[in-house]
């Protein structure tokens, strides 16, 4: 692998038992075995305990407007408890709950374990932070412990990973996934160097104005949220040139029936009896886009709880052609809760999350975050610059939001000439090679939750050897599914996920798409053996099943995982070994 030191020698930490008169060593190297469980017991007051389980993250707490200048607190705190690891008793160590929404249980809470939480110094092999996820998304068990196994095999990046049978005051819990933390001694073994910064993104992206979001771990803060400003400045774009945007006027309408919908996007039309208003249209109901919607064009009244569609309407005029259709890149750029169809001169130009045939009373097919929809993001329509006329054109929006009961919905839209080199741009800042495998793996495991698929579950490092960002893995347990459990447009590519903006820059240009694929290509002829794999499955279960607990036994299901692997290669070949990948969004 191109990053790890095969040899390194792993520090050592010994515990004295109190009353054995001998020393036990544990390495870092013994927590992670692949034939067995660890045991963990952990023995800890009913009053900690309990403190511990009923904590919680809830919706507001975890994702607050202020997130975007710094990482909300956690709702979780470190308890007192006594700890055993393969025999080796750590005495008065911090444990707490962990988890994000989908994760919490208050019977078999996922666990954090601070080795040195009361006492300096105390860790295994440079390690002093254990990771115990509970694997309640993951019903096969197995998510994380092949996903971790077929990274590190691909030669990527990423965390070791081991099953444990956790104990708590004697009462088993069942069996849990213990991923290798991602600090020191990871960085140091995968990069050779560990001197780097490192970053964590919750629900986070590379949004303008949001580089406080992201948590740093280890490093030199200044340094990494500088290149993360950076790759932020990459992904918009440079200094495009808009033809239309800002405060223009236009006529909008909330459709009540669909007397109009084969007709109210031509130029023709007659929209005189609409509402006038200018550039930003929507609501808010709560806070985050007040600022963005113009005042005639605030449809609070009409649209919550009564309306998802609204159609926005919005003439210009253009003296020539020559920019148009000599730039590099034409750009729609958009923000956007939650969808939309975009048309010029009766023509479709664009879409997200959008059905396939539009209606009056359509609603979007899927959502993003607040902090996302509130940025631009661009959409390359080099395809449409035919459509375009000199003298008057016109610019038609159909705006979805997700349901009636939604908070806010948004529509600002823009037109743009580009010269900016996006991929040159980008991959000065990210490992071009190294992001490629890391996308392609999330895409051919169907990690649903990670960076590419929702802007989750990731790490980014500033590897000092290059100077770029490389990106990792984490909370695995959303992997082998082909479709997401979130509000995703089932219409998408099943090859590849495209939430990450990063992803979803980059894959609108052909190129890209066809090294994806060579990729993937690639992954799948050296690391996806179905019989390879389902033995692995059937070897696993054999290892796990008497160690699973009786409430845990309620929702395993080993056979999920099989199905998965039988049926990827047709769903991942049909899209890879085409002239093109599939163009989405359409």
């Amino acid at each position: 692998m191109n990053y790890k030191l095969k040899n390194m020698m792993f520090g050592l930490t010994s515990v004295i038992f109190a009353h054995s008169g001998f020393a036990k060593e544990l390495k870092l190297d013994d927590l992670f075995p692949k034939d067995r469980l660890i045991e963990v017991n952990i023995t800890i007051s009913e009053k900690n305990w309990d403190t511990l389980r009923y904590q919680r993250r809830t919706r507001e707490n975890a994702l607050p407007p202020s997130r975007q200048f710094a990482p909300p607190p956690s709702p979780y705190s470190y308890v007192e408890a006594n700890v055993t690891i393969e025999g080796v008793t750590f005495n008065k160590v911090g444990i707490r709950k962990k988890g994000f929404l989908g994760s919490q249980n208050t019977i078999r809470p996922s666990l954090k374990v601070k080795l040195d939480h009361y006492e300096t110094g105390r860790n295994i092999g440079g390690l002093n932070n254990l990771t115990f996820n509970n694997n309640v998304q993951d019903r096969s068990l197995m998510s994380q412990f092949m996903g971790y196994q077929i990274w590190d095999e691909a030669g990527a990046p990423g965390s070791r990973c081991a099953y444990a049978k956790v104990i708590v005051n004697g009462k088993n819990l069942g069996v849990y996934s213990h991923v290798e933390t991602v600090r020191e001694p990871l960085l140091k073994r995968e990069f050779g160097n560990e001197k780097g910064t490192l970053f964590e993104g919750t629900v986070v992206d590379f949004y303008p104005e949001w580089e406080g979001s992201f948590e740093r771990k280890t490093g030199d803060d200044k340094k990494g949220r500088e290149l993360i400003v950076k790759v932020t400045n990459a992904l918009q774009g440079g200094g495009g040139k808009p033809f239309f945007g800002g405060s223009v006027s236009g006529r909008a309408w909330v459709p009540n029936n669909g007397n109009y919908d084969k007709v109210w996007f031509m130029p023709e039309f007659v929209d005189s009896n609409w509402i006038k208003g200018v550039n930003g249209a929507g609501y808010e109901a709560g806070q985050g886009f007040e600022k963005l919607i113009s005042k005639n064009f605030n449809f609070i009244k009409q649209m919550h709880y009564k309306a998802s569609s609204l159609y926005l309407r919005f003439p210009f005029e253009l003296k020539n052609l020559d920019d148009i259709q000599k730039t590099k890149n034409l750009l729609l750029r958009m923000k956007c809760d939650d969808g939309f169809v975009a048309y010029i001169n009766g023509n479709e130009i664009a879409r997200y999350n959008a059905p396939q045939s539009p209606k009056w009373d359509s609603m979007a097919t899927s959502s993003g975050d607040d902090g996302s929809n509130a940025t631009f993001v661009a959409f390359n329509i080099n395809k449409h610059r035919d459509k375009f006329r000199t003298g008057n054109n016109l610019l038609a929006i159909h705006g979805m939001n997700i349901s009636l009961e939604s908070t806010d919905f948004l529509q600002v839209a823009e037109l743009q000439t580009n010269e900016h080199d996006y991929q040159k741009a980008i991959w000065e800042l990210i490992d071009e090679e190294a992001f490629y495998k890391f996308w392609a793996l999330e895409g051919l495991l169907s990690f649903w939750d990670g960076y590419s698929g929702n802007r989750n579950n990731y790490f980014i490092y500033l590897n000092p050897d290059t100077g770029k960002f490389h990106f990792m893995p984490w909370g695995a347990d959303c992997l082998f599914e082909k479709f997401s459990r979130l509000r995703v447009d089932r219409r998408s590519p099943r090859s590849v996920r495209l939430k990450g903006l990063v992803a979803r820059k980059l894959y609108q240009i052909p190129s890209v798409r066809k090294k994806y694929a060579a990729t993937i290509k690639q992954l799948m002829v050296e690391h996806w053996n179905e019989d390879k794999l389902l033995a692995e499955t059937e070897r696993i279960e054999t290892m796990l099943t008497p160690h699973i607990s009786d409430y845990q036994w309620r929702s395993v299901r080993f056979d999920a995982i099989r199905e998965f692997i039988r049926n990827r290669r047709a769903d991942v070949e049909i899209e890879i070994n085409g002239k093109d990948m599939p163009i989405w969004p359409k």
